[in-house]
């Protein structure tokens, strides 16, 4: 039996893309971002395509695993660290100035807040970068490839966990390439990375243990 919920969305996701097509993928898929000043031969750390599949968008959020790992540790020192945030006098952000990176032809995204320092604020903050480099060297972590599959009004949502690497486009067309031939059942994830886990040792190897904590969040936010 049909899901009626899941046919409604997938028939209204449908109706969308007919209402606004226009010609966003004349090239097979929609690209967000420039990759003119990307080096070739920098790590990559996640990106977000677009590509028709059945008379609908997907939209595909991807994260290599070292995003992934890096996030478990941000998420670790944040917990640890949680006790002195409760101390901070008044919001963290209220009343910051906010401090725009474009990240494509028509999106940009936050890349810093300038704000007046709070009592205990540079105290937490310490805290956090402080775990956070002792977790970046000892913290035993693992990820393995993971997608999720969700459907909106608009599109079909699909996040990817994936050890691939997306620095020009036509690295972002093989991810993309990746997805369809998983959603259309050609493949899998398991197929495609057999056993693959990322870990302290892959951390390691890519010589992230021993950046300082904001330097690694610089290069994730492409700063």
């Amino acid at each position: 039996m049909k899901n009626r919920q899941f046919e409604l969305m997938r028939r209204l996701a449908r109706q969308y893309h007919r209402n606004k097509r226009g010609d966003q993928f004349d090239q097979g898929i929609l690209v967000r971002h420039d990759y003119g000043e990307f080096d070739p031969n920098e790590l990559s750390w996640w990106d977000d395509v677009q590509f028709i599949l059945g008379g609908m968008r997907v939209t595909v959020a991807w994260q290599h695993p070292r995003h992934a790992y890096q996030g478990m540790i941000e998420d670790a020192a944040m917990k640890a660290a949680h006790h002195l945030y409760d101390k901070i006098d008044g919001n963290l952000f209220e009343g910051a100035e906010r401090s725009y990176k474009k990240i494509g032809r028509s999106r940009k995204r936050v890349q810093s807040y300038t704000t007046t320092r709070r009592p205990g604020e540079q105290e937490w903050l310490d805290a956090v970068r402080a775990e956070e480099a002792r977790l970046s060297k000892e913290a035993e972590l693992s990820i393995v490839p993971s997608l999720k599959v969700e459907m909106l009004v608009w599109c079909r949502f699909v996040e990817i966990v994936a050890p691939v690497e997306v620095r020009n486009v036509a690295e972002l067309r093989m991810l993309a390439d990746l997805v369809r031939r998983i959603l259309k059942g050609g493949t899998t994830l398991e197929r495609e990375f057999p056993g693959y886990v990322y870990g302290k040792a892959q951390w390691v190897s890519e010589g992230l243990a021993e950046l300082p904590p904001y330097v690694v969040s610089h290069r994730i936010a492409g700063t």
